[in-house]
């Protein structure tokens, strides 16, 4: 699962793939705005077949908690 979020979160930073750790914050460190958050948020959405809420994209800060978003859609 780890691969497939950091293969999804590497389309939207201009870092490369050694600088992204589960620690990362999305905003700050992997410098995403808004826009990339919304189409990695589709991105999920396609990937699971299930409509990923805002309220879950909101509560995500981290890669980890991106990692626990996707692992939660895929139990779905």
């Amino acid at each position: 699962m780890f691969d497939i979020v950091l293969d999804l979160v590497m389309k939207y930073t201009p870092l490369e793939a050694w600088d992204v750790s589960t620690d990362s914050t999305l905003r700050e460190d992997l410098k995403m705005d808004r826009s990339d958050l919304y189409l990695l948020r589709n991105e999920l959405s396609n990937i699971f077949e299930a409509e990923v809420s805002e309220e879950d994209m909101d509560q995500v800060e981290t890669v980890m908690d991106l990692l626990k978003l996707a692992e939660k859609y895929a139990k779905m």
